[in-house]
């Protein structure tokens, strides 16, 4: 496959714009699709460049979304723009879809893409951020639903409230991970691997994640770009291999984690209402000192100058009934009483382990999966944003595995991929269904071209 890149570090969008308009006067090839990339600092102006991109490009199929930072060439970017420019030999499709709920925009896109593709990249909101109004609703939802929380005279009807509260965050807020990745795979036949970028950025605003399919944004919405040829779905975490029980898995990530305690929820569809008797934000400052409480009006101003730290050391790590797999969510001290997940818990355990998240192996861990190559042609790989947070400077070394790995390559920094692999080639902590990988730290991903 013939590709390239075409990028601007700088945050001034109209320089970006100078910068990449340059340089797409050199492309002698004609694209037939294109992925969008933007920063923080110029996602807001994505306008710009979807218009100059269509310009240029009016039949190529195109996905964009926003990222934290990309590599390219010997560079690793966290600002400005790029993009990657592919023409593929084979057949290529955009579909999106958006819908009342996140579990109906995934039936309907798996619909959509139907069956006899090769290799397909998902993209959705693992978690949205809406206007101040849509949080001051969100907030008055929590209110109503923990007093009836409280006032259940058992788990099961405590379950229920939290399954029934699930049901608010599908329409507007959190498209499930592992529910999202199931949809998908069983509408389009069980055979096609996915590389899922379930997305949520580290500093969070209104109106984010962006997602763009064929220069249209799709706020809470999902999208697919569809491959039929020589094109595969490789998927790598960081972690020591599954136990074969609930015991063994608990014992891998005690030796893994640091400072770990088995701890009980009671918890339904997306949604924790209780850590130990306690609501989960009284449990983590409980737990860890530091944390101060953080009012609704301190929460509503961090989103709308996006400050809004996405980004923890401190979670829950919950285990599979069906695989011994794994999966963790952060805990943060927000002003919330139910606590949202972005992975359907319903098939986990109710012991769960409490505990701070440490990547060993350093950064370069998460450049093996380069290890699992099949095809010698381009490269276009997604690391989880937590390696910037955890290795700093050293997230150059990165690289170094990269350049000795792969002949063309493009990557970039999102959240924690996740993906879908019918014949998985090693027994992953992070496969929490059959042939469905999801955890929210220490993953990598790839769609690799001949």
């Amino acid at each position: 496959m013939r590709a390239e890149v075409v990028y601007s570090p700088s945050n001034d969008a109209k320089e970006a714009y100078r910068q990449i308009a340059k340089q797409l006067e050199q492309i002698d090839f004609e694209p037939n699709f294109l992925l969008l990339f933007l920063t923080e600092g110029v996602w807001k102006n994505y306008k710009l460049f979807i218009q100059l991109l269509k310009k240029k490009f009016p039949d190529a199929k195109m996905l964009g979304c926003t990222v934290e930072g990309y590599l390219v060439k010997d560079e690793i970017w966290m600002r400005g723009v790029a993009a990657l420019l592919g023409e593929f030999d084979g057949k290529v499709e955009v579909f999106w879809a958006k819908d009342k709920t996140a579990t109906r925009t995934a039936e309907k896109l798996g619909e959509k893409i139907g069956k006899g593709w090769d290799a397909i990249l998902l993209m959705f909101p693992a978690l949205y951020f809406p206007s101040k109004f849509g949080f001051l609703k969100y907030f008055l939802k929590d209110r109503v639903y923990y007093r009836r929380y409280i006032r259940g005279e058992s788990v099961k009807e405590k379950e229920d409230v939290l399954k029934e509260f699930s049901d608010y965050l599908r329409s507007k807020f959190v498209f499930p991970i592992n529910d999202v990745l199931k949809i998908v795979a069983e509408k389009t036949g069980g055979s096609i691997p996915i590389l899922g970028l379930n997305l949520m950025p580290l500093e969070a605003t209104s109106y984010t994640p962006l997602i763009l399919a064929d220069y249209n944004e799709l706020g809470f919405g999902s999208a697919a770009m569809c491959f039929k040829g020589k094109a595969n779905v490789l998927f790598h975490d960081i972690f020591p291999e599954r136990g074969n029980s609930y015991e063994e898995t608990f014992e891998v990530i005690k030796n893994y984690f640091a400072g770990v305690e088995e701890v009980k929820v009671v918890k339904g569809g997306l949604a924790i209402g209780e850590i130990n008797g306690l609501k989960p934000v009284a449990f983590l400052k409980m737990k860890r000192s530091g944390f101060e409480d953080v009012s609704q009006d301190e929460f509503l101003k961090k989103v709308e100058s996006g400050k809004l730290q996405m980004a923890t050391p401190y979670g829950l790590s919950f285990i599979s009934k069906e695989t011994y797999g794994s999966a963790g969510l952060g805990l943060f001290n927000y002003p919330l009483n139910i606590y949202p997940s972005l992975f359907n818990v319903d098939n986990f355990y109710d012991e769960v382990i409490f505990g701070g998240e440490v990547f060993r192996g350093g950064v370069k861990a998460f450049a093996e999966i380069f290890e699992k190559k099949k095809l010698k042609g381009f490269d276009f790989y997604v690391v989880d944003q937590n390696a910037i947070m955890s290795f700093g400077g050293n997230i150059h070394k990165f690289l170094d595995v990269v350049r000795e790995k792969s002949n063309k390559y493009f990557g970039i920094f999102s959240s924690f991929p996740s993906a879908y692999i019918p014949v998985p080639d090693k027994k992953y902590l992070s496969e929490v269904h059959k042939s469905i990988f999801a955890n929210l730290g220490g993953t990598s991903a790839m769609v690799e071209f001949e």
